[in-house]
């Protein structure tokens, strides 16, 4: 029977490992930070396109609706005034924007204001010069100001508060 050779015992020396054999093990590292980086970028990109996008929408509806604010019909007067109530409301107008929306009930409340006396503060009888539609424009508009003033911290005459209360006919 032969015998059994016996392991020889090896030492390797290997010298220390060079600059770019440290930054070659780290690269799948860096890989993967640049990945996260490029996502959260791409995620932020997302998010600002999606705010860019609802606040053009949000403007072209603050066109429509003060086109309509001053419209020959009643009807239509109406709804853009509501519209501009409602848009005052948005988290996506500025300060500017929202005065801006203001200037469309102007028309309105200025027809109000040369119908009543401005010193009353309680709800207010319709003047019998003032037909039942324009009231309801009138009204709209006051509401639609109450809501563009408390946005912008800005004091409403107390007339437009006692008209924006006022139930349409």
């Amino acid at each position: 029977m032969n015998p059994v050779p016996s392991p020889i015992p090896v030492t390797l020396v290997t010298p220390p490992a060079e600059w770019w054999q440290i930054l070659g093990a780290l690269s799948p590292l860096a890989v993967l930070v640049a990945a996260i980086v490029a996502a959260v970028v791409g995620l932020l990109s997302l998010r600002q396109k999606a705010r860019a996008d609802d606040r053009s929408e949000w403007w072209r509806r603050a066109q429509w609706a003060l086109d309509a604010s001053l419209s020959r019909s009643r009807s239509e007067a109406e709804m853009g005034q509501r519209a501009i109530g409602l848009l005052g409301r948005s988290e996506l107008a500025s300060p500017e924007e929202l005065a801006l929306l203001k200037v469309g009930t102007e028309d309105a409340l200025e027809a109000a204001g040369k119908a009543i006396q401005s010193h009353v503060v309680a709800p207010l009888p319709r003047p019998a010069s003032v037909s039942p539609e324009d009231r309801k424009v009138q009204i709209a508009a006051a509401k639609a100001r109450v809501t563009l003033d408390q946005r912008l911290a800005e004091t409403t005459p107390g007339w437009i508060v006692a008209l924006s209360q006022e139930k349409p006919e």
